[in-house]
């Protein structure tokens, strides 16, 4: 697979999510350099220990493809650095993925709360909803990227995160 990464890219010291390095057990299934498997959060890693450890995965990386985008919000061309590739075999046939890890409750549109408004409540639904609107748009943009690609575009949220991969 063809990618374009953003080499300078490296864990945040500052968010406030848990960032770092991923280290493999199984270095040979992963696409690119072992040693810099990045992940931005405690859902993020967990998802890489799955894709290093599920024998089915046979090959997959830590935001492997640029894939620009239009923001809604400044209406200027953005790179969208999907979280993970990952290639499985499914039966009889190898099946591609573009893998994004959120929240589920950042995929449906925000809802202003009934009752007191005030300035903060006011800042933080204007903020869920540019982000739900660059969300939308980079998702957009990778359903017709894997589209073009022969691959599959899908968000993973902590009901599968934390049904199907925790134990």
């Amino acid at each position: 697979m063809s990618t374009t990464t953003n080499k300078h890219n490296q864990p945040q010291r500052r968010s406030r999510f848990r960032q770092g390095y991923y280290r493999t057990k199984f270095p040979a299934k992963y696409i690119g350099d072992p040693t810099k498997i990045i992940f931005r959060s405690s859902w993020e890693r967990l998802f890489c220990q799955y894709c290093d450890e599920t024998p089915e995965i046979l090959s997959w990386s830590s935001e492997p493809i640029a894939i620009p985008y239009i923001s809604p919000i400044d209406k200027k061309e953005h790179s969208y650095f999907v979280d993970f590739y990952m290639k499985i075999q499914k039966e009889e046939e190898v099946v591609e993925y573009l893998v994004e890890i959120k929240p589920s409750k950042v995929l449906n549109p925000p809802v202003m709360k009934e009752g007191l408004t005030t300035i903060k409540r006011l800042n933080a639904y204007n903020q869920a909803a540019k982000d739900w609107l660059v969300n939308k748009a980079k998702f957009t943009a990778a359903q017709e990227f894997a589209r073009l690609n022969n691959k599959h575009f899908i968000v993973v949220t902590e009901e599968f995160l934390f049904k199907r991969i925790q134990k």
